[in-house]
């Protein structure tokens, strides 16, 4: 009989009987009679050479070889059943998205619930850095950033234009006004990554002006200050857009601009048609475009 397997419905038998204690409660479980249970598992013990159980009356046990050979069957008899029956989430994707601390709370967080309810297939791992991470060959990954574009390697795609703005809690408004021209450059708060010369123009500010109060290198974190009265922080409207809909924020003067970088949807060529990522981009651009239109109006009200 070397090299010959038994009847894999054998081994069923003996795994149930081994893991229930009783040749009966295996035999409800399979479906058979006792009498059935006894045969295959005889069957088996005259196969291998063995004796499997110690019968005491209605209970069984395994012996020493018995159990020995349970615990060769585990793994196999395991993945032969996840083979049949896979896991319920055994076609669930993973997507990594990668961003800053700042897109992810302020514009990406609201908005997210509506993709995970439309997609329960796909488990988003969503990492935060400064850096923009650079995935592995077919690594489903989406990068979002504020950015200019990179590599020829990858595919970069504006979603939304933004806009520069100057921020102040309303005390703080109240206390400088809204001239630009006399504000202390004390109280200027500054973004340690953005570059501030596109709205300075735009305010009438000297070329010299420079940004002299507290540094930050997080969006998120400056607009804080801002809200706590450290001083007044240059933002992009879709950093602050929570923050002003509260009134936590307001506008310190009347000087909007564009901002001189892009919202960037970052992806590698090589994944960039995986289903899990071909999902998300396509729902990231209908959150854009959603977007897209509360600017607009936002100009339209604020047009001087």
């Amino acid at each position: 009989m070397q090299g010959k397997l038994p009847p894999l419905f054998t081994l069923q038998a003996f795994e149930a009987a081994s893991r229930l204690g009783s040749f009966s409660r295996a035999a409800d479980e399979l479906s058979l009679t006792p009498g059935a249970i006894s045969r295959q598992i005889r069957q088996l013990e005259d196969w291998s050479g063995l004796t499997l159980f110690k019968r005491n009356g209605p209970r069984v046990s395994l012996t020493d070889d018995g159990a020995a050979l349970l615990t060769r069957l585990a793994g196999p008899l395991s993945a032969l059943h996840q083979a049949i029956y896979p896991p319920a989430d055994a076609t669930l994707k993973t997507l990594h998205i990668s961003t800053l601390a700042s897109i992810a709370k302020e514009w990406l967080l609201p908005r997210l619930a509506s993709f995970s309810i439309a997609h329960p297939h796909i488990r988003l791992i969503i990492d935060t850095d400064y850096a923009l991470v650079r995935a592995a060959p077919r690594v489903a990954m989406v990068a979002l950033r504020h950015g200019a574009r990179q590599s020829t390697d990858q595919i970069c795609e504006t979603l939304f234009t933004d806009r520069l703005l100057a921020l102040a809690s309303p005390e703080l408004k109240t206390r400088l006004g809204t001239n630009p021209r006399v504000w202390p450059a004390s109280a200027m708060l500054q973004h340690l990554a953005l570059d501030p010369a596109a709205w300075l123009a735009a305010a009438g500010l000297a070329e010299d002006f420079t940004l002299q109060g507290q540094a930050y290198n997080d969006a998120d974190v400056l607009l804080e200050a801002a809200q706590h009265s450290q001083g007044i922080a240059l933002g992009r409207l879709s950093i602050a857009w929570r923050r002003l809909q509260a009134g936590s924020l307001v506008l310190a003067c009347d000087t909007i601009c564009p901002t001189p970088r892009d919202n960037l949807m970052v992806l590698r060529e090589d994944s960039a048609e995986l289903p899990e990522v071909l999902a998300f981009t396509q729902w990231l651009r209908e959150q854009a475009r959603t977007w897209q239109l509360e600017v607009d109006a936002f100009d339209e009200r604020h047009k001087t």
